[in-house]
């Protein structure tokens, strides 16, 4: 089987066990089962979840429940975004706040963090129950620092960094850590598989807000100068505010704070990104990242699943 159909047989594992988990007691649930699934993107964390268990060798089907409710955490987690993001679209379709109204979203979210949380129960496993909680924990920590900081110019690095940690890595954390519990392999390696996991969370969001300044619309799919148009503090800008002069922090400030830009503003915070040089200081620190990851999956013997991984961590970067 070729790794693409390798692929696309696990997505689809993972669909069906969404649909049974996500139970129907209310015809609106049928509409949020449906967006779930129908929206699922690329599963990047149930799928770095079984990729990993299957380099530890394991040979059973948990993988296929804890996957299922990794999705369904970042499925409820996105929900909720929208909902504070004042978001209309998500990958193009209508968010189920556009649809069915913010209240319904919020409530849709909590419902499939219980449905997760329920199926969690289930399995009859501690550790696995105690690292989707803290995950739940640090989602919430998360997006309250994030309302907090996300237009305040006295931002860092070390805060943008438990934003980051607990909107996104925490979870790519969790999945990684999880393939080691089911796998029944020592504390030790666990802890190094959580490491592995929060660095990919890592690099797939700096990648992510990279991407606003530094990759064409034709490249990344996204639109350019959108996290700028809204004003947010996001990882450019705070390496940008913490290697420029005062006079430049000043100038950056007022930039982001005007309700309309146009090409003048843009021209002008790009010139001042290469003025510093931000754009090889982050990609020289996400392949950084990148090159911790591909060394720690070099303890594992070749395989398709493991050249399929170091091919999706390199792809984050190119």
């Amino acid at each position: 089987m070729s790794v693409s159909l390798e692929v696309s047989r696990y997505i689809k594992i993972f669909d069906s066990k969404l649909d049974e988990i996500i139970h129907e007691d209310l015809p609106i649930l049928k509409d949020i089962k449906k967006h779930v699934i129908k929206s699922g993107g690329k599963r990047i964390r149930p799928l770095t979840h079984v990729f990993l268990s299957q380099l530890l060798g394991y040979k059973g089907k948990l993988w296929q429940d804890v996957g299922a409710i990794a999705e369904l955490i970042h499925s409820a987690s996105l929900l909720h975004d929208d909902v504070v993001d004042g978001a209309e679209l998500r990958r193009g379709e209508p968010t189920i706040g556009k649809l069915h109204g913010n209240k319904t979203a919020i409530l849709a979210g909590d419902y499939l963090l219980a449905s997760g949380i329920e199926h969690l129960n289930r399995l009859n496993n501690p550790d696995l129950m105690s690292a989707f909680t803290s995950v739940i924990r640090d989602l919430s920590v998360g997006e309250l620092l994030q309302m907090e900081w996300e237009k305040n110019p006295k931002i860092t690095i070390k805060i943008y960094d438990k934003i980051i940690y607990g909107k996104t890595s925490s979870l790519f954390g969790a999945v990684a850590q999880t393939a080691g519990i089911i796998a029944g392999i020592s504390n030790t390696k666990i802890k190094e598989l959580h490491t592995f996991g929060v660095t990919m969370g890592n690099l797939f969001q700096k990648k992510d807000d990279y991407i606003d300044y530094f990759e064409s619309q034709d490249k990344s799919g996204k639109a350019r100068f959108k996290d700028f148009s809204n004003g947010l503090f996001t990882h450019p800008i705070i390496l940008l505010m913490e290697s420029s002069n005062k006079s430049h922090q000043k100038e950056i400030i007022q930039l982001l704070s005007l309700g309309q830009k146009g090409k003048m503003e843009e021209q002008r915070i790009m010139s001042l990104m290469e003025e510093y040089k931000i754009q090889s200081k982050i990609f020289n620190g996400l392949e950084k990242d990148t090159e911790f990851l591909i060394q720690f999956l070099g303890q594992f013997p070749n395989s398709k699943i493991k050249k399929l991984m170091i091919e999706r961590i390199e792809g984050i970067v190119k």
